[in-house]
C-alpha cells in the first residue's frame, strides 16, 4: 500500500511537470470614443426629466448681477480671488452682524479660471463655487493668524480680503498688516473661514481644534446674497485690484 502511494505521488508530480503553461506576453489596448449619437434616445426617460430641468433652469438661469470686465484666477493675487474674499468680508459684515477682520478662502475652492463680463447667473455661482461648504467664523490670536498666512505664502497665495497685506518673504509671510495695523501676536482677530480650512484642511491642522462658530451658511450662498444685493443698490461687480501678498522687493 506504502508503495503504491509513492508511486501516485511521483506520477502526479510528472504530470504536473509535463502540463502546458500560458504566459500573458503582450497586451493591446483600443480606446473607443463614445458619440452622443451612438446610443438611442429613450423618450420615456426624457419626459421624466424635463419638468425638472425646466425648474432647474429657472433658478440657475437667473440673472442675479452684472460683470463689469472678465475677472481671472491666479496666484498671488488675481481680480477673481480678491473679488472672491471680498465679497464674503463685506456680506458677513453686512449681513449677520458680525465684525469681521477678515475674510480667507482657500484657492483649490475657487474652481473656475475666470468670471466672464456680462450677466452673471445663479449657476455663475454654482460653477465658481460647487461645493457646499458652510463659512465658519473663528476668533484667532495674532500668532494664529501669523501662522495661517505663513501656509497661505507657503502656496503662493489664497483669497484673502484687502483687509489684510503682507509681504512675502523667505516663504513666509512678513509685516503682516490688518486693517492697516501691525499684527500684534496676542491681539484678537476675527476672520470668516470655511469650514474645510476650518477644520484643518489644505494642511491647516493647527486651527482644526480652535474654537468656531458655525453661521448656518452656504460660502455660495454668501456670494449669491453679495451679487443680489450689490445689484439692487444699482452696482456692477468690480475687483479691488489692491494687492494683498505683496513679493519682497516690489513693496
Amino acid at each position: 500500500m506504502r508503495h503504491n502511494y509513492f508511486i501516485f505521488i511521483i506520477l502526479a508530480v510528472f504530470w504536473l511537470g509535463c502540463t502546458p503553461k500560458n504566459y500573458l506576453a503582450d497586451i493591446t489596448s483600443r480606446n473607443y470614443r463614445m458619440e452622443k449619437g451612438a446610443y438611442t434616445h429613450d423618450a420615456e426617460v426624457a419626459g421624466m426629466i424635463v419638468p425638472y430641468k425646466e425648474e432647474l433652469d429657472k433658478i440657475m438661469l437667473e440673472i442675479i448681477g452684472q460683470n463689469e470686465v472678465e475677472l481671472t484666477k491666479g496666484k498671488p493675487n488675481s481680480p477673481l480671488t480678491n473679488w472672491f474674499a471680498d465679497a464674503l468680508y463685506e456680506e458677513m459684515n453686512a449681513t449677520k452682524g458680525y465684525k469681521i477682520d477678515f475674510a480667507i478662502q482657500n484657492y483649490g475652492g475657487v474652481r473656475i479660471n475666470a468670471l466672464a463680463a456680462g450677466p452673471v447667473t445663479v449657476g455663475s455661482i454654482y460653477e465658481l463655487m460647487p461645493f457646499d461648504n458652510t463659512m465658519y467664523v473663528m476668533t484667532l490670536k495674532g500668532y494664529q493668524v501669523q501662522s495661517l498666512l505663513d501656509k497661505v505664502v507657503e502656496s503662493n497665495g489664497w483669497p484673502i480680503s484687502k483687509s489684510v497685506q503682507c509681504i512675502s518673504e523667505y516663504g513666509k509671510a512678513a509685516r503682516i498688516k490688518i486693517h492697516g495695523k501691525l499684527l500684534e501676536p496676542e491681539a484678537e482677530y476675527v476672520v470668516a473661514i470655511p469650514d474645510y480650512v476650518a477644520n484643518g484642511g489644505d494642511n491647516m491642522h493647527f486651527l482644526k481644534d480652535s474654537p468656531k462658530i458655525e453661521t448656518g451658511m452656504l460660502v455660495r450662498d454668501i456670494l449669491i446674497q453679495y451679487v443680489k444685493r450689490q445689484t439692487a443698490e444699482g452696482k456692477v461687480l468690480k475687483s479691488d485690484p489692491t494687492p494683498r501678498i505683496i513679493p519682497s522687493g516690489s513693496e
